[in-house]
């Protein structure tokens, strides 16, 4: 009965971890859309996404960028692959839904509370990540379909987050309308 009354503790606590886990002063979650795509189930990128792919891989140089999480898309994949080449930096794939609940148990199971990690993700689920890593009431809004080159740069400083939204890359065309 005893052990039966801690595995449910474990259980419970393992579970409020991973609905917002407890990132130290100085962690630094970077996120992105995934880049430019072609169209169909699961689409390659474009010539233009994968030169988005590169100019990320420029954009985070020199950030101390310890581990990229992606999804099971190509898309994902594919766009975290000239910084994963170029600055071996080793990936881990979660399960791209809503929740996140895969996502941040994951970021808790690698020990990447207290690094500089990068999260790619997608149109609908990158402002659901914010939210949910920290910065609590963010709007759960979809990124518009033509918007690729926003760079959001979550930190932490005594238990708070911050956002910092950047672009990088070539203007996305819905950002190039709006200039």
């Amino acid at each position: 009965m005893r052990y039966l009354l801690i595995l449910c503790l474990a259980l419970v606590q393992l579970n409020a971890g991973a609905q917002s886990p407890a990132f130290k002063d100085g962690a630094r979650i970077y996120l992105v859309r995934h880049a430019e795509k072609q169209s169909g189930k699961d689409p390659l990128l474009t010539d233009a996404g994968n030169r988005r792919s590169g100019d990320l891989a420029r954009a985070l140089k020199g950030k101390g960028i310890q581990r990229i999480y992606v999804t099971e898309y190509k898309r994902t994949q594919h766009t975290a692959d000239s910084l994963m080449i170029f600055s071996r930096i080793d990936t881990v794939h979660y399960l791209s839904d809503t929740s996140c609940t895969d996502l941040i148990n994951k970021i808790i199971a690698n020990n990447d509370l207290n690094n500089a990690i990068l999260i790619i993700g997608h149109s609908n689920t990158v402002p659901l990540i914010i939210a949910k890593l920290g910065l609590a009431g963010y709007p759960a809004t979809y990124i518009p379909d033509a918007e690729f080159d926003n760079l959001f740069l979550l930190t932490f400083k005594k238990g708070k987050a911050s956002l910092k939204k950047t672009k990088f890359g070539a203007a996305s065309a819905i950002s190039a309308t709006m200039q």
